[in-house]
């Protein structure tokens, strides 16, 4: 009798996981639920105490499977984690399934806000680094009789920060 969980693989040696997932290459994020194994299996009690069902968005069967897989060997601190292929499929939890899911969607959504920002803060950045580049020396320091200028092209900036203030406060992962 076939096992309803797929065995874990004893080694590493570069060959893909799980071999048999559908290609797959539409570019739209779709919901799937994904439940994944770990140390439990052993007799072990982990931070989860047992198999996690893990609700997100991706745009493939691998990358949702892959963005469950890191998330439950992060919250169980061990790479002995595996997906259960038999429970795992595109779409929202029906049933049983819907129990005790963790919806991942909105730690993504922030993460992808974040990164945003991140980038808008690089851009600001490097914008004013570029203006001010004429009145600095290759230390860094402001050349001799160029001080007052200096100033002014940081002045020009100092409220471009602002708006990305703003929008870490709405990403800063409090309700």
């Amino acid at each position: 009798m076939r096992s309803k969980y797929l065995e874990t693989p004893e080694r590493y040696g570069g060959e893909p996981l799980y071999g048999n997932l559908p290609a797959d290459y539409r570019q739209n994020e779709r919901p799937y639920t994904v439940t994944v194994r770990g140390p439990e299996r052993h007799g072990c009690t982990g931070p989860s105490g047992g198999p996690a069902r893990y609700v997100l968005d991706a745009c493939s069967t691998e990358k949702a499977w892959a963005a469950a897989l890191a998330w439950h060997m992060a919250a169980e601190e061990t790479p002995d984690c595996y997906v259960v292929a038999d429970e795992s499929y595109e779409g929202l939890p029906q049933g049983d399934h819907k129990l005790g899911c963790i919806d991942l969607r909105p730690a993504f959504e922030r993460r992808r806000g974040l990164d945003d920002l991140a980038d808008e803060a690089t851009e600001l950045t490097e914008r004013l680094e570029a203006e001010t580049a004429r009145y600095r020396d290759g230390n860094g320091e402001i050349l001799p009789g160029k001080q007052a200028a200096f100033e002014g092209a940081v002045a020009n900036h100092r409220f471009d920060g602002w708006t990305l203030v703003c929008k870490l406060s709405a990403l800063d992962g409090r309700d």
